[in-house]
């Protein structure tokens, strides 16, 4: 990556013709986080995809390509997701507004690929501008626990169409097909 593209602010159509010049196989986690640090993203088109939902935190997928996914995630005080792996996608999250905890767990016995036993290995609190970063092989959990709304900007590299969900008692580890909020 070039010095200059380090310093620069990036529209979603010169973010995209970034990501496309990176074949997928060779993109790292630190080139990730330095797009997406970059990342400008119009105020009016991100509006359009912040829905809340009293059921569980929404998810809408704001741009889809062969090499990445970038979503909007709303979160109402107190929702979080499960504690999963993205199958080998990297993945960077930043804070639009409100307040993100990260949590990243390790493995502490592995009895099989779908009986995995996990625990915290680090928590985090992280701001508006602020990145959270999961490698291609990490498991984590992201939450809302502060008492007010929030809103997040995901970028997935491959795009996923599934997760690994870890069970923290049984230690089940389960393959789940992802869904996106789509509708207004």
């Amino acid at each position: 990556m070039s010095v200059n593209l380090l310093t620069k602010r990036l529209t979603l159509d010169d973010f995209i013709l970034e990501m496309m010049r990176i074949a997928p196989q060779d993109l790292n986690l630190e080139q990730l986080q330095d797009l997406v640090a970059q990342l400008d993203l119009n105020d009016t088109l991100l509006r359009q995809h912040i829905t809340f939902s009293d059921k569980t935190y929404a998810r809408k997928l704001l741009c889809r390509t062969s090499r990445f996914d970038m979503l909007v995630l709303s979160w109402h005080p107190g929702q979080f997701t499960t504690i999963h792996d993205h199958a080998g996608a990297l993945n960077v999250t930043r804070v639009r507004s409100g307040t993100l905890t990260a949590r990243l767990f390790e493995v502490y016995d592995k009895r099989s690929s779908t009986e995995q036993l996990v625990r915290v290995g680090s928590e985090e609190q992280l701001v508006r501008g602020e990145l959270a970063s999961v490698d291609r092989d990490r498991i984590h959990q992201l939450a809302n626990t502060s008492d007010e709304k929030l809103v997040t900007l995901h970028v997935y590299a491959h795009p996923l169409s599934s997760i690994n969900v870890y069970c923290p008692n049984s230690g089940q580890v389960d393959r789940v097909a992802l869904q996106y909020t789509l509708e207004q």
